[in-house]
């Protein structure tokens, strides 16, 4: 099961990270697909594995469809996942020092991601850059956890960073992946001109 999900988010990671500012209606497209399929491989571990991976991709499919349809809010929804990931990374760096926030955690993360959507629009075009390089860092992460077996812990979303290597390796593809994403906005602001 582990090697479906982990090439599923690794993909939509990938492609996250590489086209975020400039196909961005597409990328709510993925990252609705990877949110709707991990979400049903976190949640449905007593489910049968074939139905597991049926659920996922129908599950997937639907929150695809829906962002890839909110296109008109983009900033807002950019916002909101600038938040939440943001969140997720300080509660991984908790996690690290020993701190388990449990339920407490995932009302933060929430909360980020509702605080980030209302300030989304304020950010302008570049909380897409952002957003996108967080997100896009944090499927390939997972990915590469569930492929080859790091030491990570995949169970719970909130632990994914909660360890040395994957902070590094998280922060590292997003500086990558937002640098690279910066570059391309900058150069298409010129052309605009």
């Amino acid at each position: 099961m582990e090697p479906i999900w982990g090439v599923i988010v690794l993909f939509c990671g990938i492609f996250i990270c590489s086209y975020g500012n400039v196909l961005f209606r597409f990328v709510l497209a993925f990252i609705g697909f990877a949110i709707g399929f991990s979400l049903v491989m976190w949640l449905g571990g007593s489910i049968d594995v074939v139905l597991r991976v049926v659920l996922g991709l129908v599950i997937g499919g639907i929150l695809a469809g829906v962002l890839y349809m909110l296109v008109k809010f983009a900033l807002y929804i950019a916002g909101g996942l600038l938040g939440l990931v943001l969140m997720l990374a300080i509660l991984g760096l908790f996690k690290l020092g020993g701190l388990d926030l449990g339920i407490f955690g995932w009302i933060l993360a929430l909360a980020a991601a509702g605080v980030g959507g209302f300030f989304g629009h304020r950010l302008g075009n570049i909380v897409f850059i952002f957003a996108t390089s967080l997100a896009g860092a944090y499927f390939v992460v997972l990915g590469l956890a569930l492929l080859f077996k790091l030491g990570i812990e995949t169970e719970e979303p909130v632990a994914l960073i909660g360890t040395a290597f994957p902070l590094v390796l998280f922060l590292t593809i997003t500086a990558i992946s937002g640098l690279a994403q910066y570059q391309a906005f900058a150069v298409r602001q010129r052309f605009l001109r």
